[in-house]
């Protein structure tokens, strides 16, 4: 007959009240013993934390007075305080775990930091493009600009995009990694610009009084800047006309340049007919000519 053996169960412990006090006392003992550096870490985040908060204000404030662009200096001072904050926490968690190794959770977060920069590739890249575009101002909020197709006023310049307000009352959103790598037209860079017009005069007329004429209309054009002088130059002999480029200059605004031009155009036409100076359209010569006969009334080259 086959005996099995049986586990004794083994007795359970009787709670004791001395070993939970025993153990509740060493976690208050060391407690206590480490308090002193709890205390001194959260001193020293609280000084680092009133001095982002500090730096940040300072650094909007100068940016106010050296003429800095308000969102770059915000920026600045945001980048700049949450720094500030980190260091902190990197040194109270030093005063209070003096074990504890900033540079071993910095190697960890270097492949983290890797993966995620090429997963925000596109991001960061906006990001810094739109960094050096506050900063070195190629153009501000209100200039009139043309990039990638697009021609409008900047409504809005921030880390991410550029806002434009096209001229047919749309708004453009676009990528600042886009604008800072593309060419920019900036259209109001400077207080004038200079408009050109063609005008062709017919072979008959002569240039100099037609020059006379366009000058005398341009002089009086409400909006046609009288420095620099208006301009008017011989372009080129065209087979039905003389062409002449016209020249002035006005105000940078879009809006001023179409207002101005219509004037201009409008009165040197008005000036140029009561002048009786011809403004010709192309002319086509047809010649219908029939060949010659001879006596005997065959055409030359047949036998």
């Amino acid at each position: 007959m086959f005996l099995g053996f049986q586990e004794t169960p083994t007795p359970a412990r009787p709670f004791d009240p001395d070993i939970v006090w025993q153990v509740f006392s060493q976690l208050l003992a060391r407690f206590m013993g480490h308090l002193p550096y709890l205390i001194l870490g959260a001193f020293v985040f609280v000084l680092f934390l009133v001095g982002a908060r500090l730096i940040k204000r300072i650094l909007i404030v100068a940016g106010r007075r050296t003429r800095l662009d308000l969102t770059l200096a915000d920026l600045l001072g945001r980048l700049v305080s949450a720094f500030t904050i980190i260091l902190g926490l990197f040194v109270a968690a030093v005063v209070i775990f003096p074990t504890f190794n900033p540079g071993d959770l910095i190697t960890g977060l270097g492949i983290t930091s890797v993966a995620i920069g090429f997963a925000f590739k596109d991001v960061l890249q906006n990001f810094f493009a739109g960094i050096l575009i506050l900063w070195r101002r190629p153009f501000v909020v209100g200039d009139e600009i043309k990039v990638s197709g697009y021609e409008g006023t900047v409504e809005e310049i921030t880390t991410r995009s550029t806002r434009v307000l096209t001229y047919d009352g749309e708004r453009a959103v676009l990528p600042n990694g886009d604008v800072y790598t593309n060419a920019v037209l900036v259209r109001t860079a400077y207080n004038k610009r200079r408009v050109r017009l063609s005008v062709g005069i017919g072979y008959q007329d002569s240039i100099e009084r037609a020059r006379s004429v366009i000058r005398e209309v341009l002089h009086k054009t409400e909006g046609v800047l009288h420095e620099p002088a208006p301009s008017v130059f011989v372009a080129d002999l065209a087979p039905s006309s003389v062409n002449l480029n016209v020249f002035f200059w006005t105000n940078s605004r879009q809006g001023s340049v179409l207002k101005v031009t219509d004037s201009a155009i409008t009165g040197i036409k008005s000036a140029l007919d009561q002048a009786g100076i011809e403004i010709p359209y192309p002319h086509t010569v047809v010649l219908n000519q029939s060949p010659a006969t001879r006596q005997d009334g065959t055409f030359p080259g047949n036998g």
